[in-house]
């Protein structure tokens, strides 16, 4: 067997063991239901990415460092836990305004931030090879995305309470969201 080969296989085997553990149980509670989301999945490299996010956390959990950004703090926060594009919507705020935001935490744990910054990348990057982007389209994106990212932190870490920091609404937004 060739170095590829015994890669591949071995690649394999990490991903079997990810979805036992992430869907072992259910799967032999449900075999039908779990036949139907991984034939969803199949669909689309983005269809396949929103559903395993146990997957991606896995591979990331290999890195050796996470970066210049984490410490002991950054590393170790409530993050989102499964950030992509299509767990953002709207939905109304306690005032009663339409809020274009994330709407969907059901995977929300304590992680390093920068997995939640991979994991939204990412994701912009499969809709975008889905949608013919070019390349420097896609990177515009993220960094688009990196540098409201970044704003918001800052404000928020500078004192700024959440309420003076104005959420995407009919009134906020500019253009497409």
């Amino acid at each position: 067997m060739s170095e590829t080969q015994t890669g591949a296989a071995q690649r394999g085997e990490q991903i079997l063991a990810v979805f036992d553990t992430a869907f072992g149980e259910l799967l032999a509670a449900d075999p039908a239901a779990f036949r139907v989301k991984f034939r969803k999945m199949a669909g689309s490299a983005f269809a396949f990415y929103r559903g395993t996010a146990g997957l991606f956390y896995s591979d990331l959990e290999r890195e050796q460092r996470g970066g210049p950004y984490l410490d002991e703090r950054t590393g170790r926060v409530w993050i989102h836990g499964d950030l992509h594009a299509e767990n953002f919507g709207t939905y109304m705020d306690a005032n009663g305004r339409l809020v274009f935001n994330v709407n969907d935490f059901d995977e929300a744990y304590v992680g390093p931030f920068t997995w939640d910054l991979k994991r939204f990348a990412a994701s912009v990057a499969l809709i975008g090879y889905a949608k013919a982007l070019s390349d420097e389209q896609i990177t515009d994106l993220v960094r688009i995305f990196a540098a409201a990212y970044r704003e918001r932190i800052h404000a928020l870490a500078t004192g700024a309470k959440n309420d003076e920091v104005p959420p995407f609404t009919l009134d906020t937004a500019d253009g497409p969201l």
